[in-house]
């Protein structure tokens, strides 16, 4: 038995030990990695380093209120030949007189043509509701007419690149007009496009004459009388003709008929 006992304290202490020793490395490894413990992992702790635009977010710097569409953001809508108001309530644009109708007319013709002269202002040389100038020969006197200058302010300078875009846009927006040349009036006359809204209810009998007279625009011609009453070619081409001036009655619709032609 005293071999026995020795040989059992020889091994089983140092079993006992070990035994105790694995339990407490067990235990202090259970509390280390228990999800108590557990460090969590945040992934906004750090920004992103991506170089990605895609997720990327276009912030207007204009309010949504001070963007203002034109027609190259908007190629749906066909802005040529746009059916005027009938708002003939009068402005005063440099001294002269426009009704609204005429006016908003003009700011059309202005994106159309997208050029340097300003149709909506400086430019305007001549209103409606006047007589002043004797050589208009009273197409003036009513709504609708207005004279635009085609010159360098200050200057004598023409424009001349400008007139035929800009003939083009106010025929495109609903007037007749025209160009005229420096000295073509009366000596002296200023280079300017002179304009007829068509349709305006107010126009005076000269200013309808010039629409669809036997001098007028619809029939292709320049809107000028002359002295041995032969119409001149409209040197710009013929007439821009929308539906809603069909609607009002053009181009038949005229104070006295065309040249050539017998009233029914």
């Amino acid at each position: 038995m005293d071999t026995y006992e020795r040989i059992s304290r020889r091994f089983i202490a140092p079993v006992i030990l070990a035994l105790f020793i694995l339990s407490a490395c067990s235990a202090g490894t259970t509390e280390e990695y228990s999800p108590i413990n557990k460090p969590t992992l945040e992934r906004t702790a750090k920004p992103s380093k991506s170089t990605s635009t895609q997720s990327q977010t276009n912030t207007p710097t204009k309010p949504p209120q001070e963007f203002f569409a034109t027609s190259q953001e908007l190629p749906h809508i066909e802005l040529g030949c746009k059916k005027p108001s009938e708002d003939y309530s009068r402005i005063e644009i440099n001294g002269y007189q426009l009704n609204q109708r005429t006016f908003e007319m003009l700011q059309l013709a202005q994106i159309l043509y997208d050029g340097i002269i300003d149709i909506t202002g400086d430019a305007i040389t001549q209103g409606s509701y006047t007589s002043a100038v004797e050589a208009s020969f009273g197409t003036h006197a009513g709504g609708g007419v207005v004279d635009l200058s085609v010159m360098t302010p200050g200057t004598y300078n023409v424009l001349y690149e400008d007139i035929g875009p800009l003939i083009k846009a106010l025929r495109s927006a609903g007037f007749a007009a025209w160009y005229r040349d420096l000295d073509e009036l009366y000596d002296g006359s200023p280079a300017h496009i002179h304009a007829v809204a068509i349709g305006d209810r107010e126009l005076s009998l000269a200013a309808r004459e010039q629409l669809a007279g036997p001098f007028g625009y619809f029939w292709g011609y320049n809107g000028l009388p002359t002295t041995d009453k032969e119409p001149i070619r409209d040197p710009h081409g013929g007439p821009v003709l929308c539906d809603w001036m069909i609607e009002k009655g053009y181009p038949n619709k005229t104070a006295t008929l065309p040249p050539g032609e017998l009233a029914p």
